[in-house]
């Protein structure tokens, strides 16, 4: 019976799902260790939580915010699920964020929907772009898989890119958070660059020449250590 009453509130605060003789960990299906999504998730994760506690500093109670599928995102969604922030409001393409938040009372999880993605757990497309054409957010947090010494932000998807770009049009605050070692990374498609940002989030492991370039900028650049 106590191992009953143990499981029991394990489950209702979220972190198992009772089964038949035992339990199992709720992200166990969500994120698995052969996926391309888990892998990432494990690249570079000091400086990812590192850059998402910082990003968290920048949602206040009564929010509405946009999150893309990035892994820094979905570390800042386990960053928002243990604060006291309140009144919240996530639109979000990240399935497993969207999961993930659910954890929270005092969050509103507006899920884009779209056609899933299963290699980023992601829903993208012309379903996911209309749903925003309605919403202005507070402020968007997006990530991105590399960027040009000229400051171009660079997606390998094209359905992902335009995901992001639809935030940064329904958005009136924009924040970059990217760890140090997607600088100097290209791709296929140009989605931005980093003048359209209002705020740059990254960790002191970025080297100087990108660094002295984004000093110039009109944008306020935070560097955080790991």
């Amino acid at each position: 019976m106590t191992i009953h009453r143990d499981l029991q509130e394990l489950e209702e605060k979220g972190y198992l799902k009772k089964t038949m003789g035992g339990a199992i960990k709720i992200s166990d299906f969500l994120v698995q260790n052969e996926t391309p999504f888990a892998k990432k998730l494990k690249l570079k994760i000091d400086e990812k939580v590192a850059i998402a506690k910082k990003a968290l500093e920048y949602i206040n109670n009564g929010d509405s915010i946009m999150i893309d599928a990035g892994t820094t995102n979905f570390l800042l969604v386990k960053e928002i699920v243990k604060s006291d922030i309140k009144d919240l409001t996530v639109i979000t393409n990240n399935i497993i964020a969207q999961i993930e938040l659910a954890k929270k009372e005092d969050v509103k999880i507006i899920a884009t929907g779209g056609t899933v993605r299963r290699s980023s757990y992601s829903s993208t497309g012309i379903i996911a772009e209309r749903m925003l054409e309605k919403i202005i957010a507070d402020k968007a947090f997006i990530t991105t898989k590399g960027v040009s010494q000229e400051g171009d932000i660079y997606d390998p998807t094209e359905d992902e890119g335009a995901m992001k770009q639809a935030y940064l049009k329904r958005a009136r605050g924009k924040i970059l958070i990217i760890d140090s070692s997607k600088f100097g990374i290209l791709g296929l498609h140009i989605i931005a660059n980093v003048r359209d940002f209002d705020v740059l989030i990254t960790d002191n492991n970025i080297q100087k020449k990108y660094l002295g370039y984004l000093r110039d900028l009109d944008l306020k650049l935070e560097i955080v250590g790991v």
